[in-house]
């Protein structure tokens, strides 16, 4: 489970805790002012607003759970941790693809730290893949802003199988440069897979058999 999905589902529960407690709060102000009638309409009113919010944060929260472990299987069957690095480059690109980027090259060879050429709203990205099975250190970080100016690129990302160390993250910060770790990888593929997009040009025969 992600830290972010763990934060998100902190935030649902206090503001839950919190709504109840005011509702609470106002039967009991209600109680010292209202006719015995009117009470019991209040405390049933109430009570039924009070199991309406409390589903629909339960019902948030199976969501959630439930498009985690899409990723998970997601991330699992498309065997992104065991892929070739040149497999994983192409796979990245029909990912970029159906996030919006268009005239996507693979330099593949001397890439000088760029693997993939986007553009996006008249933006040419420079793009660095790293499958790796440890951190992403703050080279991968380095490569690609140092090599945007050899490919006449405006902005950096480095795309991983795996998550970035803390020093990537504060260098990729002071640059403008994105990072996609293994979760947002996962999102893409999510997206890729909902959007029905199963007419790769990625070959059959490049994807690792799992």
């Amino acid at each position: 489970m992600s830290r972010h999905y763990r934060y998100r589902r902190s935030k649902d529960t206090e503001a839950a805790g919190s709504f109840v407690l005011v509702i609470a709060a106002a039967v009991i102000i209600a109680y010292q002012k209202l006719s015995t009638q009117a009470l019991e309409l209040l405390i049933a009113g109430a009570l039924l607003l009070v199991v309406t919010v409390i589903g629909l944060v339960l019902l948030l929260h199976f969501k959630r759970a439930e498009h985690e472990r899409q990723k998970l299987r997601t991330l699992s069957m498309v065997g992104i941790n065991v892929m070739d690095p040149l497999a994983f480059e192409k796979y990245v690109a029909e990912l970029l693809k159906s996030q919006g980027y268009g005239q996507i090259t693979l330099t593949e060879k001397y890439d000088y730290g760029v693997d993939i050429i986007a553009v996006k709203d008249d933006i040419s990205w420079g793009i660095q893949v790293k499958r790796y099975s440890d951190l992403v250190k703050a080279e991968a970080v380095r490569q690609v802003v140092t090599a945007l100016r050899q490919y006449n690129c405006q902005r950096s990302m480095v795309v991983t199988n795996n998550v970035f160390s803390r020093p990537a993250k504060v260098l990729a910060a002071s640059n403008n440069c994105v990072l996609i770790d293994r979760d947002g990888l996962a999102e893409w593929m999510v997206a890729f897979q909902a959007k029905g997009s199963r007419k790769s040009s990625v070959p059959v025969s490049a994807l690792p058999q799992v």
